[in-house]
């Protein structure tokens, strides 16, 4: 499963994948063995490449966590990659370029911009039929509309390249 992490100010992608109890992340080109149990309250035991941790978690406001560990303090927030696009937000929020891609199969059913246009972040971009459900899709960035690779009617796949703001 893919998750979009924010760490203090930096904000990634990672996929994590379950395997006989433990989990298998991937962040870029690295990959992280983990071994976690979550107890009802106190601290989780983390075990990473071999190594042991203690981490206290505790929920903060707009639905993110301060992780403490070994002496270090984050703010995290986790969301999953599929949620993220749904709600319109690809990469960090308001700076940068935005690629829009299709988190599941589906057919357009509009596009709301076209190439050279100025769009705002949460201006609607494309609204995506997947299982009988409508999903508009809006811009995470301010920016100029780059590239429009699908039309009304045309059918895409997960991972399909929708739209590109820059």
């Amino acid at each position: 499963m893919r998750f979009w992490v924010q760490l203090d100010d930096e904000a990634f992608p990672v996929e994590v994948e379950e395997i006989e109890g433990r989990y298998r992340l991937r962040i870029g080109e690295e990959q992280i063995e983990v071994d976690a149990r979550f107890a009802p309250s106190g601290p989780c035991s983390l075990l990473l490449e071999g190594r042991s941790y203690l981490a206290d978690v505790r929920p903060e406001a707009e639905g993110a966590y301060r992780v403490d560990v070994g002496g270090e303090g984050h703010r995290v927030r986790v969301e999953e990659e599929a949620r993220r696009a749904l709600l319109g937000r690809q990469g960090p929020a308001g700076r940068g370029a935005q690629r829009l891609t299709a988190p599941m199969p589906g057919k357009v059913v509009a596009v709301a911009v076209a190439v050279g246009d100025a769009v705002n972040p949460g201006d609607p971009l494309v609204v995506l039929e997947a299982m009988k459900m409508e999903n508009e899709f809006k811009a995470a960035v301010a920016g100029t509309v780059r590239e429009v690779r699908v039309q009304p009617g045309q059918p895409v796949n997960a991972g399909d390249l929708l739209i590109v703001i820059e």
